[in-house]
């Protein structure tokens, strides 16, 4: 399970070394942007849609959403220092509120509903099994297509919370 920060698209191997960077520079960022230095855990509260065309359905985080926003905030900050820098900005700065969510379902075609009785019983369904997302980490992947879909590479990987550190919650789902 992952908390999408920020999509950057198709970039270059430059563009690559940049995302790392601003990766980096928003982990060294979080704490002063209000992002606690463990991580951001919260129950799962949903489904809901998280796309108007109704093809994505996905999970709230609950009480870590501030901090999780926060650490949203701080990669988005990076990014636009980053790609002003280097003269190669990576998109425009996303002007839609953050939303943290856990993507649960995607079809491939839009339209995607759920009916009263789905809705409640994947909404007791996460309430039953006590689903939390625990944000423990700060990794830049690369999407490679392919035939089965989709397979991600992690280019690297920030640790913001160790497992055996007071801030490290096990038995969640991360």
């Amino acid at each position: 399970m992952h908390l999408t920060l920020a999509f950057l698209g198709e970039l270059d191997e430059a563009g690559l070394a940049d995302a790392e960077r601003a990766a980096s520079e928003a982990v060294s960022a979080a704490p002063a942007a209000g992002a606690a230095p463990g991580p951001a855990r919260g129950p799962l509260r949903g489904p809901f849609r998280l796309s108007a065309a109704g093809s994505v359905i996905a999970a709230a985080i609950g009480d870590g959403a501030a901090a999780a926003s926060a650490l949203a905030a701080a990669v988005e900050n990076a990014l636009e220092r980053v790609g002003r820098e280097s003269g190669r900005p990576f998109r425009p700065r996303e002007r839609r509120p953050f939303v943290p969510h856990v993507t649960l379902a995607r079809a491939d075609r839009p339209g995607i509903a759920l009916s009263a009785a789905e809705r409640a019983a994947l909404d007791a369904s996460i309430a039953t099994a006590g689903a939390a997302c625990v944000v423990d980490r700060l990794v830049v992947f690369r999407s490679v297509p392919g035939r089965a879909g989709s397979r991600y590479e992690a280019l690297v990987e920030f640790v913001l919370a160790r497992p055996n550190s007071p801030d490290y919650s096990t038995g969640t789902i991360s």
